[in-house]
């Protein structure tokens, strides 16, 4: 009996022995589990924050492009702006000068035109001058004729007017509507 009672201690100190061994391994098996579980939480917290990174960084990158564009859309819209002003501008200029030219043309045409009538109404006022002259002179050498005799008492002693003085009065070229000739000199201007 005592062998048995020894038998069955041992038994019962090696069931004892075996769960506390399989406590033990359970319990190393539970905190390996839960290690795996820990490690397995920080591996996916890990991926969401870098998934997340990513994202961010992929956001921020497309923000960025989206700027450049913006900016290089905005610049090729300002220099277009400018070329149109610039041609514009250069436009205006060759109007304005065209006009400037044009309207220089237009008033020596103008100052010519006036020339020319201050020159043609010249040559009417000498044309003029010279028929009243002439007339002068006829009138002048017919009261002479007439009233320029010695015999007739009229005279009063003046005598007649020789008639070289008389021919000097008129102009060469005698009374009519013959009009000069505008290419010679007047000889009153």
């Amino acid at each position: 009996m005592a062998g048995a009672k020894v038998l069955e201690l041992r038994d019962v100190i090696m069931r004892r022995e075996g769960k506390r061994i399989e406590r033990e391994w359970n319990k190393e098996m539970t905190e390996m589990e839960n290690e795996i579980a820990r490690k397995d939480r920080e591996m996916r917290i890990e991926k969401q924050f870098k998934e997340r990174e990513d994202e961010i960084y992929r956001k921020e990158m497309e923000l960025e492009e989206m700027q450049m564009n913006w900016a290089k859309r905005e610049f090729e819209k300002r220099m277009r702006l400018e070329r149109e002003l610039d041609e514009e501008r250069r436009h205006r200029m060759k109007l304005e000068e065209k006009w400037e030219e044009e309207e220089m043309e237009w008033r020596e045409r103008i100052v010519e035109m006036q020339i020319e009538h201050e020159k043609q109404m010249m040559q009417l006022h000498a044309n003029a001058c010279q028929n009243q002259l002439q007339i002068l002179g006829v009138v002048a050498r017919l009261v002479c004729q007439f009233f320029g005799s010695t015999n007739d008492g009229l005279g009063g002693g003046m005598g007649t007017i020789p008639p070289q003085v008389l021919q000097n009065l008129q102009h060469p070229g005698g009374l009519g509507d013959s009009k000069p000739d505008p290419t010679l000199p007047s000889e009153f201007l």
